[in-house]
Order: C-alpha cells, then structure tokens, then sequence
C-alpha cells in the first residue's frame, strides 16, 4: 500500500521532470500514516485500508460573483446527488488588465485571482478557498485542487510568462489562443519555475483560517493536480490539444502518456474526455466511448494505478443522435464496471446558461442529475471492483481504436497489374488504394493514395499462378510517408514501417518526411525460404505494411503513387517483383 497523504495527478505531457520541480520542497515533510486520508493501493484508492470508489464533479464556486454567493449550496447539491469528490480550482494569476481569456469570458471573469503580481498575493482569495474547503468537509465531501492551468481562462501559463519578461506566449492568432512554442518556456524560464513554486508552496503549507489546520494535513483534500491540461513538446511531436482533451489520442501519444504518469512522484492518472467533432478523436457513440474507457483504464492498469476521468461532459443537445443523459449513463455505468477509480463531469452550477453546465437550479437537467446519482449508487456498490482480468494484460489494449477493412482476395478491386518480364521475372503493380485489408487508428484514400494513422497495416495479395517456377528473391517497392499528427511539425515526424511477406518479417524502414523534390522510394530485397518456396509453388502471397505497436515510430503509412504535385506520368507504383 502506498501511504501518500497528498495524492498527486500528472496533468502533464513528457513534463514530469519540469513540473515535478515543484514539489520538492515540501514533500519530504509529509506526515504519512495518518486516519482519514486518501491513499492509493494499486489500482484503487482506499481510506484507512477501505476501498474507495467515487463519482465526482467539477464545481462553479471560484470565480463569479454569483457562483461565489452559492458556494454553500452548490456543495451541499453535490453531496446530495452522491457526489464523493468536487475538483476545484486553487490558482488565478493576474488581473483584468493582464491575460484574458478568449472565449467563455462569463465564466472566467478576473476578479478574484489568487495573485494579481508576483509580489501581489490576493489573501481574500486564499480566505475564500478556506471557506470551501470547510463547506466541503461539513457535507462529506473531498476536494481535488487544481495548482495551474495551461489555458488562459484563469492567467495561468501564459501570465507567469508574462511576469518572467516573456511576451507574446499569449496570442489570439494562435489555436486556443496560446503559441505553444513560447509557452514551452514556462518549463525552462528560472523566473516562472519560481512563480509557480512559491504558489505551490503557499497552497500547501497554508493554515486553513476557519478551522486551523494546514492544507497538507486536511484530509478533506483528496490531491494536488499539478496543472490542468498541461502541453508538453517532446522531440518527436508537438501538441494541438483542444480544451478538455487531455490523456492520449494514439499509441504513439499512449506510451508518453504512460511514461509521465509512471513516474514514483505521481500517485493516479488523469483522463479528460468531451465527444465532440475533433480532428484528434473518433468517440462517436456509446459503444466506442466504452472501447475509449477500457483502453484508458488498461493504460493505468499496465503501470499499476487508479484512474481519474477528471473532466467529462457535453451540451444538452448530445451528440451523435445519442441525447446527454445517454452518454451520462453509458459514461457512469462503463466506468463503474471497467475499474475506473473516480468519474467527475463538468460542470455543477446553478447556471443554467453555462456551456457544458449541469445545473440544479431549474428542472432541465434532472435526467442528468439522476444519472450521475445511479451512477453514484453503482460505484458504492462496485467498491470492492477492480477491473475485468481482460484489461488487466498488458499485452492487450495497446492501440486506442482501430477501423477495420477487408476484401477478398478474388475481388476483381484488388487485383495488380501483370507484367511478364523479357529476362523472365514478374512484376505485379498495384495500386495503393487496391489493399485487400486494412487496419489502423484512422483510415482514408483514393485513387492512386490510401492513409493510415498510428498502429496497423495495410495488405496486398499478389495472385496465385498455374505455373511453378524458380524464384531467388522478391523484391517490394512503395512510395511511402509517414501521417503527421495535424498538430506537428512535419521534420519531427518518422514512422517505422516494417514488411511482411507472407508473415515473414523482412525488415524495417524508419520513412522521415520527404522533400517534395527528392520522393523515398522504399525498397526491400528477401531470399527467405518460405515466401519464396510459396511463390515458385504458385500459390498467392501477402505483403503486408505494418507499424507495429512495439515500433520507436508510430506515425502510421500514407502509400501514394507519386508525391502531391507530380504528374501521373512520373509515378512509381506499389511494385512486388518475382526474380
């Protein structure tokens, strides 16, 4: 059992080493052991060695005025629905004249920030998250507190910039408003470090003023969520994320998400999810938003710890034809019976005009309400669970989803062109878009192109003959790219693509992103016994593409006749060649 007092979630991307500085300095000091906390035993949280299961919601009690005024009951509301934990954000940096944010601005009024300058700190604020905190215990409540926000909603980032001497991070022109490129500093800049340090230490040092006890030893806080939503460049891609998408997208995003949260300072995974139309996510329906929490909670469990959705939600309209009390009730229930350790929504308010709000000041989301109350009642009686043994194979769930295709091998679609060679071998041309199957993480083609992102394959079946013959090697060609992530830049990008004939592993190519001018051809030569004993027989042949999900690249396979911008006449197909 791990006996951690302050349990910590790892809000960021291939940050661990640039936000982890941050706790450091009061760490060591933790007092362990104690009643009443929130700990962690493996893939469960327990309280004094019981398991503990809960649903939550993200709470509007910090910042407007209104939200402020009704604190008290919107807590009480929470824990009337069989609420068990509210996140709640604990930062705030700036004023109205400094970062604003760029849209929502209703909901995000910068009027009671936690530090208005970086000598400038905003006690009334620190009194205000005292208060909460109290309200909280008094209705059975525990309390996630979110430390900073990459977005510019509340200053966050962007602002400890700013006071760092770093302009322009913040920019409307940008997606989301944030050039992530500068905005990468925050890691790096000594000034902003310390910014953000002293916050971190102010809050969890702080002695609560309406009951004495300091934030680190108020087992009414359940953890310290480093940052909400943080970005991360690494040296292979970049980031693009949209609000509210935060975990991984792909395979190649899962295993750097499994590296931060592995780390021994990071007690619980976070997951953020919205089913909305994004070029980045395909949960279209109750069915895959089901396969979505399955390969979530297998990535948690192959590094042996609980899983928080921390953020789920949708406009009452829903989605997909599917209504929002749908998708509630499959989010709930899915969770509840896949191991999830904690599911919160976004966002409890008596606001009923709020975006993505449910509220409980009027009867519009009663339906809602009852859902997360049965889901509540679901997750108490499923206290005890942890997930299906199924999730629990750390060979399994490696790629986040995958689509399907498949032809058979007689279908005249997908048959090469023939070619009988004067010096006696064949050439078999196909192509691209004529695979007899195909899997990968996202589909798509044309004539003349077909694309596959992330992990998968695609495979062609060069035909069976009548006649035998001697055959000393094959060759394969294809013109072959990686598929970029829509947010990366194409020169960090590489995809390895190893090639299977007949099953056999012929080797692997690491594709970079080519020059437009200069196209990569990709060629591999085989004198392996069985391919070759299955081709002199006259009996079909396989060849297969495939970025495996063990591959240091997984930037999936566009195969394409010639680069965009060449004419037809120039095109080198893809080319199986009998020798």
């Amino acid at each position: 059992m791990a006996r951690k007092q302050l349990l910590l979630a790892a809000s960021t991307l291939i940050a661990g080493a640039a936000i982890l500085f941050a706790i450091g300095s009061w760490r060591l000091s933790l007092p362990r052991g104690r009643a009443g906390f929130v700990q962690t035993d493996g893939l469960r949280f327990v309280i004094d060695r019981k398991p503990f299961r809960f649903v939550g919601a993200n709470v509007a009690v910090m910042y407007r005025d209104d939200d402020r005024a009704r604190m008290p009951e919107t807590l009480r509301q929470a824990a009337q629905i069989g609420i068990k934990v509210v996140r709640v954000w604990a930062s705030g940096e700036g004023g109205p004249n400094d970062v604003k944010p760029i849209a929502d601005f209703h909901d995000w009024p910068r009027t009671h920030a936690f530090r208005y300058a970086p000598n400038k700190w905003n006690e009334a604020e620190f009194v205000f998250l005292d208060q909460v905190l109290a309200e909280a215990a008094r209705n059975g409540l525990r309390v996630q507190l979110c430390l900073a926000n990459w977005w510019r909603d509340t200053g966050g980032v962007t602002q400890y910039l700013r006071w760092a001497g770093i302009s322009g991070a913040d920019d409307d022109k940008y997606p989301f408003g944030i050039d992530n490129e500068k905005a990468m500093l925050f890691y790096s800049n000594e000034t902003a470090r310390r910014l953000y340090r002293e916050h971190v230490d102010k809050i969890v040092m702080r002695r609560n003023s309406i009951n004495g006890v300091m934030y680190r030893d108020d087992p009414t806080i359940f953890g310290f969520e480093l940052m909400n939503e943080a970005q991360c460049l690494t040296g292979h891609w970049a980031e693009r994320r949209a609000p509210g998408d935060w975990g991984f997208r792909s395979a190649a995003e899962r295993r750097e998400w499994i590296a931060d949260h592995a780390l021994p300072t990071i007690d619980y995974c976070d997951v953020h999810h919205y089913p909305i139309n994004d070029t980045d996510t395909s949960v279209d329906s109750p069915k895959a938003l089901s396969q979505f929490i399955e390969n979530r909670v297998a990535a948690a469990a192959s590094i042996k710890k609980p899983l928080v959705f921390g953020e789920f939600g949708m406009s009452v309209d829903g989605y997909k034809g599917f209504s929002e009390s749908d998708w509630y009730g499959a989010y709930l229930e899915n969770a509840a019976r896949d191991g999830v350790a904690g599911a919160m929504f976004w966002i409890l308010t008596p606001d009923s005009q709020r975006g993505y709000g449910v509220t409980y000041s009027s009867s519009r989301d009663a339906a809602i309400l009852a859902e997360v109350n049965g889901g509540a009642h679901l997750f108490a009686s499923l206290a005890n669970a942890l997930p299906p043994p199924s999730l629990l194979d750390s060979g399994r769930h490696l790629v986040p989803r995958q689509f399907v295709f498949s032809r058979t091998q007689t279908d005249e679609a997908v048959q090469p062109e023939i070619i009988y060679k004067k010096e006696g071998g064949i050439l078999y041309r196909f192509r691209p878009n004529i695979a007899v199957s195909g899997r990968f993480e996202k589909l798509g083609g044309g004539y003349g192109y077909i694309w596959g992102s992330g992990v998968g394959y695609f495979e062609y079946v060069v035909p069976g003959r009548t006649e035998r013959r001697r055959v000393g090697q094959i060759v394969v060609r294809a013109h072959i790219q990686p598929v970029s992530p829509v947010d990366a830049k194409p020169s960090w990008v590489r995809t390895r693509v190893t090639l299977f004939v007949n099953g056999t592993d012929c080797g692997s190519r690491l594709v970079p992103v080519e020059d437009p001018k200069a196209p990569l051809i990709q060629e591999w030569k085989t004198s392996a016994w069985s391919p070759r004993l299955r081709v002199a027989r006259g009996l079909p042949l396989t060849i297969r593409f495939a970025v495996t999900p063990d591959a240091d690249w997984l930037y999936g396979v566009n195969i394409s006749n010639w680069p965009e911008g060449y004419e037809s006449h120039d095109a080198t197909p893809l080319e199986v060649e009998i020798n």
